[in-house]
Formats: structure tokens, sequence, C-alpha cells
């Protein structure tokens, strides 16, 4: 399986042999510097590189490791790149993502000419590499491709040309670029990462290259596991085979690298059998995982929890949270809205699923407690995600490149006007004239760009405001209904505290879905491709639709769906997800617009509401309208809604992007989502997709 390549990444290769990564270090406690003190007087490694090996990799040394860090920087005698280097290592290590952004954007101060060193030189490339894994696990997929092609520029301009060859560049490229739509490129960057495992194995054999190599090959694997592309992960995991049989015979055989790879390998084997339905195949992978000493770690303990919730084993994964607390203390998490969507909310979960009552409430009242804490950690998170959204800072650069051009371009007039008035007064008359109307010109194009700049952080501040409500209302529920269950003076009927239940399930799930509609903004603004090859029958996406609204579940109206006859041999080729999620959220805005709350001024004692949805089809296009009898929208309304953040009553309960998102998904596919306004009973939502995929 293991081919020679022809490529050289002896610089980059150098970096994984010296160093080994924070990220998933394990009860050992193994240094994350280990193997520098052995280079002590190499090119560029020093005395201060050995102080801080000699720190790290003991019990609480975290604290001690920065101090160190920043006594050396101080005194000189560590370089801009290896301080951010060694700190950033530390931070991730403590689960400090934001704490590690802000260091991360200091790789763009770095002079390339002071980088002189073999050791810098390490310190600089390795900390790029992880600063684009962490925007990638971030979900951050269009800046972590934007940082991969800005370090590369960089490093070409002093000889280096090998960094997007590497196989964990190439892998987090591919990843970023599959989860954007761009399925295409990301096979092609994924066959890169492969090539690049070629090429690294065929200079370098030790274990912790077969080690290191085969955690890419997983990466891979598990990303085609994520969207349930099981004949596309399968040659992946062959690969991992492949390379642990390898280092199996390896004469400088590491017992402690080989049972890592033996722990990944069977657990991504049980994923995949599940997947596929072999129950049996998953179970006995499962339980080779556990024998390994690897899946004792806390973190591969908590990890494989989602095996266990998969497999509705919910009494073993509660069992399995139960080391979180030791997990997130000894790898210094802190209280914020990414770990509770990580670690809390999943325990929570397993908790309530596995009927341990007490230790559910006893999470919610966790959560709750450290909600404000988490609130301002997440505000600071949303400031940077709206940047990568609306890109204000490339506006404010686009309107300082235009000043600086209009003050080129009026000292250029004036020369000319200067010299034309000398020859004759005539054409200094029609010169004047023409660079007085190109002026005014560009000042138009400047008050635009300002008035766009403006547009944006007037929405830049709309946004955190409407998510920082969204999420709060919810929360506040939990924190509620947690304060009256520990209250020693309250007693609750079995009824009461089913309800309770209930509605907590309700609210986290409302966090859940509020986050995925972020996600789904993100993927839209990003202008990415939505890829239209998935063949389905209308009455199957509409049956998808209906069940991921909850719309036969609501109490308050009465639901129906008409299918025209010719529609129900039909197949239509299109994307079967992104399809069904848009018409969902046109049925949840039914749903929530034709609440008897809604009807302000009107007599509905006895009334029923009405949402209908019908299937048909029309020339080239198949349509699905959604009816209700709700409050409707007015005619001068009917393209506003479509804008994101617009909602038409302040009254209701919303983030205003649900409408936005389902005409951009719509139109990425070739159809569009459009409000017929010649309906006055309510609202009338017609959605057409295009029979076979666009060219």
């Amino acid at each position: 399986m293991i081919i020679t390549m022809k490529s050289n990444t002896f610089g980059l290769t150098i970096i994984l042999l010296l160093l080994v990564t924070a990220v998933g270090c394990d009860d050992r406690k193994r240094s994350p510097f280990a193997g520098i003190t052995a280079y002590v007087g190499a090119d560029g490694y020093t005395r201060a590189d050995s102080i801080v090996d000699s720190l790290s990799g003991v019990h609480d040394s975290n604290v001690r490791v920065l101090a160190a860090v920043d006594s050396l920087e101080k005194r000189g005698e560590l370089s801009q790149a290896k301080t951010i280097f060694y700190r950033t290592i530390i931070y991730n290590q403590m689960g400090q993502r934001s704490t590690s952004l802000h260091l991360y954007a200091k790789l763009a101060d770095i002079d390339m000419s002071d980088i002189v060193t073999q050791a810098d030189f390490n310190a600089y490339v390795y900390t790029c590499i992880n600063y684009v894994r962490l925007l990638c696990e971030m979900h951050r997929y269009d800046r972590a491709l934007r940082e991969v092609n800005a370090a590369d520029h960089k490093l070409r301009t002093i000889g280096y040309n090998t960094f997007t060859d590497h196989h964990d560049i190439a892998q987090i490229a591919g990843e970023c670029q599959y989860y954007l739509g761009q399925k295409a490129i990301a096979a092609k960057s994924f066959q890169k990462s492969l090539q690049g495992v070629h090429t690294r194995l065929r200079q370098f054999h030790d274990p912790l290259d077969y080690r290191e190599c085969q955690k890419s090959m997983n990466a891979i694997a598990k990303v085609y596991m994520q969207t349930d592309s099981y004949d596309e992960a399968r040659p992946w995991i062959a690969v991992q085979d492949s390379l642990y049989a390898i280092a199996d015979k390896h004469p400088q055989r590491d017992s402690v690298f080989l049972d890592e790879m033996r722990a990944d390998i069977s657990y991504s084997k049980a994923l995949l059998a599940h997947g596929e339905g072999r129950t049996a195949e998953a179970d006995h992978a499962f339980n080779d995982f556990l024998s390994t000493n690897t899946a004792k770690q806390p973190t591969y303990v908590i990890n494989s929890c989602d095996y266990l919730m998969l497999t509705k084993r919910y009494a073993e994964a509660a069992r399995n949270y139960e080391r979180l607390d030791y997990f997130l203390r000894e790898n210094g998490y802190k209280a914020d809205f990414e770990n509770f969507g990580l670690f809390m909310m999943p325990k929570f979960r397993a908790n309530l699923l596995a009927d341990r009552a007490d230790t559910a409430l006893s999470v919610a009242v966790v959560m709750a407690e450290y909600y404000d804490s988490a609130l301002v950690r997440q505000r600071r998170l949303d400031s940077d995600l709206l940047t990568t959204f609306y890109d204000t800072a490339g506006k404010e650069r686009m309107i300082a490149e235009q000043r600086a051009e209009i003050t080129q371009q009026r000292l250029l007039t004036v020369a000319t006007v200067l010299v034309i008035f000398a020859i004759f007064f005539v054409i200094y008359t029609m010169q004047r004239r023409k660079a007085y109307k190109k002026l005014g010109d560009t000042n138009h194009q400047l008050m635009i760009a300002n008035e766009r700049a403006e547009e944006s952080a007037r929405m830049k501040t709309q946004f955190i405001q409407q998510i920082s409500h969204e999420v709060r209302t919810p929360l506040n529920v939990l924190s509620g209904f947690s304060q009256v269950l520990a209250s020693p003076s309250i007693e609750l009927s079995n009824d009461e505290l089913q309800d309770i239940s209930h509605k907590i399930v309700q609210n986290s799930e409302r966090i859940t879905h509020l986050i995925d509609k972020m996600l789904d903004l993100s993927l839209i603004n990003s202008n990415a491709d939505i890829d239209c090859t998935d063949t389905v029958r209308p009455e199957e996406l509409a049956s998808q639709a209906i069940a991921l609204s909850g719309i036969r579940q609501a109490e308050h109206l009465q639901f129906q769906m008409l299918q025209s006859p010719e529609t129900k041999q039909l197949s239509i080729v299109t994307n079967k997800k992104s399809a069904s999620k848009a018409l969902s959220l046109l049925l949840s805005n039914a749903i929530k617009f034709t609440h008897p709350l809604a009807f302000k001024g009107k007599n509905t004692e006895g009334l029923m509401q009405q949402v209908t949805l019908s299937v048909s089809v029309n020339q080239q296009y198949v349509t699905f309208t959604v009816e209700d009898t709700g409050i409707g929208v007015p005619k001068e309304q009917a393209e506003n809604i479509f804008k994101e953040f617009v909602q038409l009553d302040e009254y209701t309960d919303g983030t205003g992007i649900g409408l936005p998102i389902a005409r951009s998904m719509t139109r990425h596919m070739g159809g569009d989502v459009v409000l017929d306004t010649s309906y006055t009973s309510g609202a009338r939502f017609v959605m057409s997709l295009p029979l076979s995929a666009r060219q």
C-alpha cells in the first residue's frame, strides 16, 4: 500500500520528529516538547529550549512553563516565533482556544527575514499547522484555508516550497474544502495528503512517523463517516491497517504508539460498521478498542461516548461521563459555549436518557452557574466570527486604498491642469471638467463603500444582540427549572417532573438548532457550491422536511400534505440534505406565525389554524408550496423578509435568518423561494427545484 513518491518534505518532517503536539496528551504526561533537549547546541536550539522542556510533562506544569517563557522572552533568550509556539501549545493543552487564537494572529507580524535558524523555522511552521488545525476544529473553514495560503506565501518568500504538500496541511485543507461543499477539490487534497505520507515514510522510518501519518489518514476517514459516506471512508481505514502492520514489524517497535494506532483504527472501524448496519462487527471492533490501554485514558473515555450514544448504550455513556470533571480540570478547559456543546450537553443527554435524573439535574445546575462567564467568552468569539462573515477589515482596507487612489488622482489632475493652462486656456477648461467628473464618480464610489461598511457594523451589532437573546432565553429556562428542582421546599408530582424534563430537553435542542442555523448561514455566506448529486423523490424530500420541522406535533394547527399524481413516481437530482433543510425552514416559519398569539386583534376562539404543503410539477421544476392561515406578510415586505436578521414583529422570538437561509440554499441548487403576494388568507411560500442538476 505504501509506494514511493517524488517530493521533498525534509524541513517539515524534521519538525514532527523533534516536536510532539500537546493535543491528545495522555495520563503519562509526556512533555509536549519532548526531544528538544537532545538538539540543544544544534541550529538555533539553546539553553532556553532545554529549560522549557525540563519544566513540561509533569503534573501542574502549565503555569510554570508559561512563567518561564515570559521570563526567557524578556531576557531576549527566546525569539518571537518560539514564544508563540510554546505559549499556544500550552494554551491548547489547557483548552483555552480564544487565548490561542489571539496569539496565532501575531504570526502575521513576524518578519520572515528574522527567521534565520532551523529552530525558529521549525517553530514557525509547526505553529502555522496548529493554527489551521484549530480553525478547522472550530468549523471556521474559510478562514483556515486563507491562513494556509497566507503561510504558504510567506514561506515561499524564504525559499520553502512544500508547505501545502505536507500530509497534515493537505488533510486539513481537504477537510475545510469538503465541509464547504467543494468535494471534488477536497478529494484531490486528500490524495495529496496520502502522497505526503508516502514521501515522509520514504525518508524517515521512526515509530513516531507511522503514528503521525496514521493520524492524518484517520482524520480523513472521520470526515467521510461524519457525512455518512462510508464507501469513501473504507479505503482510508485500509491505509491505516497497512501503516499499523509496518509499524508492528519495525525494529524499534514502540508499544505505546502501536496501542494508540490500534485504538484509533478499531474505533473508526466500529463507527463504519455501525453506519453500515453491521451491528455485530461494530460491537467487536468497539470491544477491541476498549481492550487497548489508550482507551482507558480520559480523552478517549470521553470521546468513546459518541459511539455509545449512537448505539443507545446510554448507561455506559453516563458512567464514562463521570470522569468528565477530572478531564476538564486536568486539561484546564474553561466554561464557554463551545465546551458546553462538546462536553456538558452530551453529558446531560446521556444521564437523562439513562434515567439518571439527579445527575442530569446537577449538570443543568452547573451549566446555569457558568452561564454568565460562558456568555462573555462567546461574545468575544462571535466578534471574531463576524469578522469572517462580513470581512469588515477587508472593507476598511478597500476604503483606505480608494482614498489613497483619490489623493494620487488629485495630484495628477492638478499637474495636468497647470501644464495645459500654459498652452491653451480652452484645453485647460475641458480637462478640468473631465477631472472633476472623474473625481465625482470616485467620491460616489467612496460614499457607497462607506455606507456598506456602516451597514456591516450595524448588522454585526444587531446579530450579536439577537444571538445573545436567543441563547439567553433557553438558558434562562434551564436555570429557572434547575433552581425549582434544587429547592427542598418545593414538592413536585411525577407529571410535573416529566413536564420539566421535557422542557429542559426542548430548550437544549433549541440551542443546538440555533448553532446549526449559524453554521448554515456561514456556509451560505461563503458562496460555496452545493453538490447536487442525489436522486430522490419529491415525496421523500417532503417527508424528511416534515420530520425535521416537527409540524405534525404542533398542537395549535392542522397540517395536511397534498401531492399531485404526476409527482408520485417522479425523481429529481438535487442535494437531499440541503433541499429538505430549506423546506423544513419554511414549515418552521409556518408553525411560528400561525400560533394563536400571533393573531393580535382577531377573535380566534374556536378556530384551528391550517398549514398545507402541496407538491406539484411545472415544466422543468417541481414546486413545494407551504400555505398557512397565519398573520401573513404585507406586499411591500415581500422581498425584505428574505434579508438577513429582518423581523417584521419585534415581539416574536427568532433571529431572522431562517427565510434567508432557505432561499440561499435553494438558489445554490438552481431553484428559488418566493412569497406569493396574491394569497391574502395568510402566507404562501413557493419553493421550486429543477428536475435535474444544473451543469
